[in-house]
Order: structure tokens, then C-alpha cells, then sequence
């Protein structure tokens, strides 16, 4: 497939899976119910891992390319499904990241591990492709520290690098000769993962605050190659790009409300920032020409080489506020803003085809029959949308984005614990000016184990 804007998808690369292993004690008497949701999750990794091992389509968007690479959600299904919002909710059962001052609430220790699938058509004016991406979600863990203290731990990937791009072209020489062929190939591979610890105090009645600490590290590969494939005297390019970043930043949050949450339809405003930082990185650089001998790569000379170049990679500022009003144990709505100057955005001080974006979440659930005795009436349905201009700009175009969601969450039989799954259908980029179009389906499943750990007991 030839795309207009110089790019053709191929099957090649596998995501690799990244898992954090994590260790516990529990108490004796509650060892079964943990134990029985853990069998479960393996049962349910197995069936989203295996199959998005063996298959050779799991690739991510060309939009890649850019920037950080593919943002990924950060958070379970339950949260997902109601477009993302997180700056002003604060819910017992879900592990809200993104605003730390959520976590002052909740007296469950929850635990919550998921995986998600997303499958997409790629098209432009004249052709279209399918690709798959089946990858970790998250994993995280929320502790209740006492009556108004509250701490998490997460791990989640944060952006993905993950295609290969092919874009062909005739050169002109001059001089009265014959234009011949040029092909020019983008790939990369890899990403960024996020480490979470946050911790959450009730202040006041009213108000909560929170603070977060953030590990970021990964690395991406990316390599371009110019090749000339029916000139014997043109010398083919290889350009190959590598990060390596390892660095922290910081998160602060604040939530207000008015009045208590047990009151019929109680708010919350809610303000979460992500704050600016430079984190350190590594670059080694290799520019080189090749020949191709019989299909063979052979290297003429190295043009250039930077090994272990030192540098950052600069972060700008997040800010997010959200308004969210609940009927407890009932239903819940709310909307929410995002602002990032993502035009900011620098590697080793140079920027890319980023620009600032703004990001609107509107989103809610319903629990089916709050006071029903069977099963489905405690079935939790959730709905949301988020739209977005796009932090990417090219060819004087914004790469637009916007997604509807749907999810349903069901309560495991005598527990806390939920299964929840979410189904986002959106869309990224645009077909005019020679542009593509992403057409794309995820789908989030989150198993959120909830019980009281850590309890003093009176008697033996």
C-alpha cells in the first residue's frame, strides 16, 4: 500500500510485552479470593498475550513517527469508558492516577491489572490497510493508609514507536538524463513506560490534595534509509536514531467539594497538573552509506557518528480541570478540560511537528437497579467522548482526533471485585491534502480486585 504522504505499512515488528512483577503478603483468610482473581487474570493475559505473539500485524500508527510516539490511556477500563476523565473523580472501587488527591478516599485495598487490543483500517483517498496492537494496559496497586491518607503504585506504558513507513519518488538528476527511482523507509521501535507513586490527604472536609512522582524510561530506535534502487552510482543512506531517557517528573492535584459525597447529587471540581521537566537522555547517532549487492547490504563509509551523547528531553506542562457529580452507588456525569503546549515539546533541543493541544472529555455511568436482588442489576454502563484538534501538525493540517466510548462493569459474585470492559471506536488524522485517516477500535479489559487488607484485629 502507497500512501500519499510518502508511507506504506508493512507487517513486521512485535510489540514487546513489559510486565512488573508484584510482591505482597496477604493475610491467611484472604488468600483464596485474591489467589481465584490472580488464576483469573493469568487465564485472561494467556488469551490476549499468546495470540498477539503469534501474529506478525502488530504494529502501531505512521503517526508514530512523531514526537513522543503513540500516547497511550493511562488507566483502567472503568475509567476509560467514561472518555478518560480523571482530574475531579474520585470513586472507592477505581485507581485514579492522573489527579493524586483522589487517592485520600477509599477504605478497599484495590488492585488492578489489564490488557487492551486495538485494531484499525489506515486509509487514504485511493487505499486502505488493517493492523492490530495487543498490549499490556496497566498495572496498579491503591492502599488506604488510614481515615484521610492514601497511597498508589502503577506502571503503565506511556507512548509507543512502533511502525514501519515506505514512501517511493522519482529524482530528477538534470543534464539531460533520465529520472530515475527513489525509495525512502521509516521505522522504529520501542517506547516509553511510566512508574506512578502517588499519595493523597483529606485537608479539610471539603478539599483534597495529592502529589506524584513519575519514572519515566524507555528507549526508541528509529532508522531511515534512502535508497536508489536503479542507479549503480548513487550511494543508498542509513540514518539510525537512539533514545535512551530515564528521568522523573512531577504531578500535583487538588480536588474541592462542596458537599458530602453521601448527599444526592454531590460535585466535585477537580485541577491536576502535570508539571514541566528536562529529563535526561542518551543519543547515539549513526549515519552511514550502503550499497545493495545481490539484494545484500554493503557499507561504503560512515558519514557520521555520535555515540552516548548526553542531553533532555523536555517535558512542558499538562493541566487538566474537570467537574464530576455523582449520585453514590448510583450514577455519575461529568466533563472535562485538557490544555498541553505540546509545541514546547524539544529532544536534544530541537522540536518537532508538534503543536499546543486541547483536549475536551465528556463522559458518565448508571448502575442498572441499584436496590435489585439478581446479578445484571448491579451491571455498571458507562459512556463517554473526547475530542481533540491533535498535538500534530502537518502539511499545515491538524491531525484531528475524537473517540465515543461504551463499557460495562460486573460485579464478581460475594466481592467488591470488578470485571470490567471498555470498547472505544475513534478516529485519528484526515483524508485531504494527501494525509491518512486511522479508523481504529480498542478494546480494555480491567480486573479490579477490591478488599480490606492491613485491618487490626480486637480478637484472635
Amino acid at each position: 500500500m502507497t500512501l500519499p504522504i510518502k508511507c506504506r505499512r508493512t507487517l513486521k515488528e512485535i510489540l514487546h510485552h513489559q510486565f512488573l512483577p508484584i510482591r505482597w503478603n496477604l493475610p491467611s483468610h484472604r488468600f483464596k479470593l485474591i489467589s481465584e482473581g490472580i488464576c483469573g487474570l493469568i487465564c485472561l493475559a494467556v488469551g490476549f498475550i499468546v495470540p498477539a505473539v503469534a501474529q506478525i500485524n502488530n504494529f502501531g500508527s505512521p503517526y508514530a513517527r512523531f514526537g513522543m510516539g503513540e500516547f497511550q490511556p493511562l488507566g483502567g477500563a472503568s475509567l476509560q469508558s467514561i472518555g478518560g476523565m480523571q482530574a475531579a473523580i474520585t470513586h472507592p472501587q477505581w485507581i485514579n492516577t492522573e489527579n493524586p488527591a483522589s487517592l485520600a478516599l477509599g477504605a478497599l485495598t484495590r488492585v488492578e491489572m489489564g490488557s487492551q487490543a486495538r485494531f484499525s483500517n489506515l486509509q487514504t483517498n485511493q487505499q486502505s490497510l488493517l493492523k492490530s496492537n495487543i498490549n499490556l494496559a496497566h498495572l496498579a496497586l491503591a492502599i488506604p493508609l488510614g481515615k484521610s491518607w492514601g497511597t498508589a503504585l502503577s506502571f503503565a506504558p506511556m507512548s509507543l514507536h512502533n511502525y514501519d513507513v515506505l514512501g517511493s519518488g522519482l529524482v530528477q538528476p538534470g543534464g539531460g538524463q533520465n529520472p530515475y527511482k527513489v525509495d525512502e523507509y521509516y521505522t522504529g521501535r520501542g517506547g516509553i513506560n511510566r512508574l506512578f507513586w502517588g499519595i493523597g490527604w483529606q485537608v479539610h472536609p471539603q478539599w483534597r490534595v495529592g502529589y506524584g512522582l513519575n519514572a519515566m524510561f524507555g528507549q526508541t530506535i528509529k532508522e531511515f534509509r534512502r535508497v536508489f534502487p536503479d542507479s549503480v552510482q548513487a550511494f543508498n543512506v542509513r540514518v539510525q536514531d537512539q533514545w535512551s531517557v530515564l528521568g522523573a517528573y512531577h504531578q500535583v492535584g487538588i480536588q474541592f467539594q462542596p458537599r458530602p459525597k453521601a448527599q444526592r447529587g454531590s460535585g466535585t471540581w477537580g485541577l491536576s497538573l502535570r508539571l514541566p521537566a528536562n529529563l535526561p537522555l542518551r543519543q547515539n547517532l549513526l549515519a552511514e552509506r550502503f550499497t545493495l549487492i545481490a539484494g545484500n547490504l554493503r557499507i561504503r563509509d560512515t558519514v557520521v557518528q555520535v555515540a552516548g551523547q548526553e542531553g533532555d528531553m523536555h517535558l512542558p506542562l499538562q493541566a487538566a480541570m474537570g467537574y464530576w457529580v455523582e449520585n453514590a452507588g448510583k450514577s455519575g456525569f461529568g466533563l472535562e478540560g485538557i490544555y498541553e503546549p505540546l509545541s514546547g515539546w524539544r529532544v536534544m533541543g530541537v522540536a518537532d511537528s508538534m503543536q499546543d493541544r486541547w483536549t475536551l472529555k465528556v463522559g458518565g455511568y448508571r448502575v442498572a437497579k441499584p436496590s435489585g436482588n439478581r446479578a445484571t442489576d448491579q451491571f455498571i454502563y458507562r459512556s463517554g467522548l473526547r475530542f481533540s484538534p491533535g498535538g500534530l501538525r502537518l502539511r499545515d493540517r491538524s491531525i484531528h482526533e475524537m473517540a465515543v466510548y461504551a463499557g460495562i462493569g460486573v460485579p464478581l459474585r460475594r466481592s467488591a471485585s470488578v470485571l470490567n470492559l471498555g470498547l472505544e471506536l475513534g478516529r485519528w488524522g484526515r483524508l485531504d491534502h494527501g494525509l491518512v485517516q486511522e479508523d481504529f477500535v480498542r478494546v480494555n479489559l480491567t480486573l479490579n480486585l477490591n478488599d480490606r487488607w492491613f485491618i487490626r484485629r480486637v480478637y484472635d
